[in-house]
């Protein structure tokens, strides 16, 4: 495989976990609130 190849791959592992890490988080926040408020 070339440099350019393995670099898009690692971008791309990036991108994904991090948008479920964000999605958790902010999820996480939400039900947070909803029990405070409750």
């Amino acid at each position: 495989m070339s440099t350019g190849a393995i670099i898009m791959m690692l971008i791309g592992c990036v991108g994904l976990w991090g948008g479920c890490f964000l999605s958790v988080s902010i999820a996480m926040k939400h039900s947070k609130k909803n029990n405070n408020n409750a």
